[in-house]
């Protein structure tokens, strides 16, 4: 008897072995099937006037048959042969299979596309169309076979459906197409909804998983997204019928498949939800900062936005110089000074701005000059009579008890200064000896226009000495008498 020894001393017979491999092999081929479909098919109702031939180069054999239709006992659904010189066998059952053991992944995948665009697709209802689709499917899943149409059972070669098969290569041959703008990557404004037109009806048979996508037949909207990049889930599916295809294999009799074709298509939409914004930035044309020159104030402009027609979209005012507006769409925009701060001349300045998903945070800074006015002290020494040009004199100018400039007149008494927008205190400090100063004088900067000033020191009177004396001595005298 032959044996083998187990570790430990123990005999197992080999036909023991053999037999435990075979249970082993039945119990995974039983769990198999048990979960595939399994089907019957028969030979159906032929199609009248249509004859087909086939040769086989291997056996010099050559078959010929009226067409005629296979189905799917269960539910009549129609069939197609893809073992072309394998005989059919009634009352045989079949076992669904992913790829059946004749065809390669490459001719199944052609095969599947002439069922997809042969009988049953569009105008494609004819039953010619079902014996011109399986000639087709022949020549794919047997490229060694001569297959041709007949003028009647085993008769003269023909070609009448040249023009039908060559329209179903060319549908074949046509790569599936997305939408060039499904490939896109897209920016979108914050808050801001996307519209993305497609036309043609290219949309057609797309479905969105989001909530946040919605597709028509031109257009794909998306609703309001936070900052952040996403990406959305576009589906297609090209259903030629209700049912996928399903090929089946027997081991007695040709393989078939079942018609239906399903086409995915699957696009990730990219999206960049991305803020924009324009800030505006007041500063003082002479300080260049946003340190206002005298009492002007930068605050309390209004800016004028325009669209890139250049009509008023909106306005807003300068606080704590600067203002900004958020979230704009993605364009062409001006900005205009309508009206300046206290104090300010306007700014006349166009600015364009171009918000992009390159250059979405604009900064703009506009600048104002103050209202200033230029002011001239002339300043002379003497009498009425007799007027002299006072040099070296300065004077002290105040803001708001606050000493913000000194001026000294020069040889010809004359002394000058532009003052910003503001009020004024002008305080001589020093005169020539002898004279008196000048009295203070306050002056408001409302506008551009010039002023001068004149100012007169005037002599000081000198007491009469004489009298004086007299006026002493009567007093003595007089204080003397009292007494």
């Amino acid at each position: 008897m032959n044996s083998l020894r187990k570790k430990g001393g123990i005999f197992i017979n080999k036909k023991y072995i053999f037999l435990i491999l075979t249970m082993i092999l039945w119990s995974i081929s039983s769990f198999s099937i048990a979960h595939a479909e399994t089907a019957s098919f028969y030979e159906a109702e032929y199609i009248d006037g249509i004859y087909m031939s086939k040769y086989q180069p291997s056996t010099r054999t050559t078959y010929y048959q009226k067409a005629r239709f296979f189905r799917k006992s269960e539910t009549n659904e129609f069939a197609y042969c893809i073992e072309p010189f394998q005989m059919f066998q009634k009352n045989n059952d079949y076992e669904s299979v992913n790829t059946p053991y004749n065809l390669t992944e490459e001719q199944k995948e052609k095969i599947m596309k002439v069922a997809r665009y042969g009988y049953g697709y569009q105008n494609h209802t004819d039953v010619k169309w079902y014996a011109i689709t399986q000639f087709m499917i022949w020549q794919i899943a047997d490229p060694s076979g001569d297959y041709f149409f007949t003028d009647y059972s085993n008769g003269n070669r023909i070609y009448p459906y040249n023009n039908e098969i060559e329209e179903i290569n060319q549908l074949v041959n046509i790569p599936t197409t997305v939408p060039e703008e499904l490939l896109k990557e897209y920016y979108v404004v914050e808050n801001k909804p996307l519209l993305i037109e497609i036309q043609n009806n290219s949309l057609i048979g797309y479905q969105s998983l989001s909530e946040e996508l919605s597709i028509g037949e031109n257009t794909l909207l998306i609703a309001p997204l936070k900052k952040g990049e996403y990406e959305f889930t576009i589906q297609k599916t090209d259903n030629n019928m209700d049912t996928p295809l399903v090929f089946y294999q027997s081991n007695n009799s040709q393989n078939l498949m079942k018609m239906g074709y399903q086409e995915k298509i699957e696009v990730s939409l990219k999206v960049k939800s991305i803020p924009t914004k324009i800030e505006i930035y007041k500063i003082d044309q002479d300080t260049k900062s946003i340190e206002a020159s005298g009492e002007a104030s930068l605050n309390h402009a209004i800016i004028g936005l325009y669209n890139e027609e250049k009509e008023i979209i909106d306005d807003t005012e300068i606080i704590d110089n600067t203002a900004k507006w958020i979230n704009l769409p993605f364009g062409t925009y001006y900005l205009k000074e309508l009206e300046p701060g206290e104090g300010y001349t306007q700014n006349t300045t166009e600015y364009k701005i171009e918000i992009s998903e390159r250059n979405p945070i604009i900064q703009q800074v506009i600048e104002n000059e103050a209202i200033k006015k230029r002011i001239t002290i002339e300043k002379e020494y003497g009498t009425e009579n007799d007027w002299e040009k006072e040099p070296n004199i300065s004077f002290d100018i105040y803001q708001r008890e606050k000493q913000v400039q000194t001026i000294t007149t020069d040889n010809n008494g004359k002394a000058e200064i532009t003052l910003p927008y503001g009020t004024y205190t002008i305080i001589q400090k020093n005169t020539t000896e002898g004279y008196e100063k000048a009295d203070p004088i306050v002056i408001e900067i409302t506008d551009e226009e010039s002023e001068e000033f004149h100012l007169y020191d005037l002599l000081i009177p000198v007491p009469n000495t004489h009298t004086n004396i007299l006026s002493w001595i009567i007093s003595i005298i007089w204080t003397i008498f009292i007494l």
